[in-house]
């Protein structure tokens, strides 16, 4: 593959994603080989590892456990299979046995790239790691090289952001970008976007598999078919995540209206995870926004129970917010405009009551463009709905403005002078 993309007279762009590595046949022939290949080499924990990614890549859960705890009792210490262990625990939302697969290690007292893995396990386990002061003192030592501290570095940066000690925060990863690595710079760019003093240092994007950071920056710069594509690549580096789809999917759905890339996306994702409530949620709004609304309709009920399982950081309050807004949005393209407003507005009045600025935000954006689709002569509140939009997150404004600007009515850039009638029902929030 990078013989091909180097060689290809577009070399600096990605070669388009196959959507055939995310099939279940390609899955089952990789694990077919990796069973064979066990069997003549039962004693190699490296591909015990690479057999539960594979199963992993399939939501086959199980297996996958079974086949990492064998790598684990043939190479208890080894880096790779203790990263590997403890990201597949963090995977299936047992932090607790993640933290401890590397912390009982006694080779993470002198690995930093296992302590980087022991302190991210300790924090998603809702403790504060032991072994802090120990990677402070790697860091500032110069026994290691800076690829090897790197990802330690930015993990120690962060603890900083969340204690709001910005002076440690930039001397951290200052280190940590010396010689990054692809997980440190993704750290690295979701702190400019939450730190507006620190700036990404550009040549960080040039860091190979760095395709989160890249898909965020391209997102960033407003070029929306990069940011899909590097999403793809994202997925394919990460397949059993669904945070590389999900992102992928948002901006191909909000920014270029592309539902069918979106949906793409999504279904690959779903192999892992056949029941994540969030991927289920956007399959539900590529196909209503799409027209297919009977196809829609069928995966609520699907959606309802996952969400009544769901394990994620989402709260109980944002889950009723969408799906208060899908149901709007499903009754509006059955052509029943007055249960569709109302389903908007309960959606819109729980997120304001919750505090859910973003949330509140998106269902807006969506109940403009279903009134719109039903009254195209309403005039439009420019100037609220440039409030809307400056309720997102600096960094994803643009998305937003993409979005209203696919609606015939409503052009932001440039936008027309605001005056005249304000339009109670395209761009003002409902009572």
């Amino acid at each position: 593959m990078l013989a091909k993309h180097i060689t290809s007279a577009e070399s600096d762009r990605l070669p388009l994603q196959n959507v055939s590595e995310f099939s279940r046949p390609v899955r089952y022939t990789r694990i077919a080989h990796l069973r064979r290949t066990v069997q003549r080499r039962p004693d190699n924990p490296l591909v015990w590892v690479d057999l539960a990614r594979e199963y992993s890549n399939l939501g086959q859960i199980r297996p996958a456990a079974r086949a990492l705890r064998v790598g684990l009792g043939l190479a208890p210490d080894d880096r790779h299979v203790l990263r590997s262990a403890s990201r597949f625990y963090l995977h299936i939302r047992d932090p607790e046995r993640a933290h401890h697969v590397v912390s009982r290690s006694l080779a993470t007292r002198r690995d930093p790239w296992l302590l980087a893995a022991e302190i991210v396990a300790a924090g998603v386990n809702e403790k504060s790691s032991r072994l802090v002061k120990l990677g402070s003192r790697m860091v500032a030592s110069s026994r290691f090289h800076p690829r090897h501290v790197s990802e330690l570095a930015g993990v120690l940066g962060t603890l900083e952001h969340q204690a709001d000690n910005r002076r440690k925060v930039r001397r951290y990863f200052r280190q940590a970008l010396v010689d990054p690595t692809e997980n440190t710079v993704a750290q690295a760019g979701w702190l400019a976007r939450h730190m507006p003093e620190f700036e990404l240092p550009p040549g960080s994007l040039h860091v190979p598999r760095a395709f989160e950071a890249q898909s965020w920056q391209s997102a960033v710069e407003e070029d929306y078919d990069r940011a899909v594509e590097l999403s793809w690549e994202w997925l394919k580096d990460e397949p059993y995540s669904t945070r590389s789809a999900l992102f992928g999917s948002w901006i191909a759905s909000m920014a270029i209206a592309d539902f069918d890339e979106a949906e793409r996306l999504v279904e690959a994702a779903r192999l892992a995870n056949p029941n994540d409530p969030r991927l289920l949620a956007q399959l539900f709004y590529c196909q209503a926004s799409r027209g297919e609304v009977d196809a829609a309709e069928s995966i609520l009920p699907r959606l309802e129970t996952a969400v009544e399982n769901d394990e994620s950081d989402r709260s109980a309050e944002e889950w009723e917010v969408m799906l208060h807004a899908d149901r709007g949005l499903l009754a509006y393209r059955r052509g029943h405009v007055v249960e569709g407003r109302r389903l908007y507005g309960e959606a819109m009045r729980v997120a304001k009551r919750s505090k859910l600025r973003e949330t509140y935000a998106s269902a807006l954006l969506n109940y403009v463009r279903e009134e719109a689709r039903w009254n195209p002569i309403a005039p439009v509140d420019y100037g609220e709905l440039q409030r809307v939009i400056d309720l997102f997150p600096r960094a994803i404004r643009g998305i937003a403005a993409h979005f209203l600007n696919q609606i015939p009515q409503v052009q932001l850039n440039p936008a027309p002078e605001v005056g005249g009638d304000r339009n109670p029902d395209l761009g003002k929030q409902l009572p």
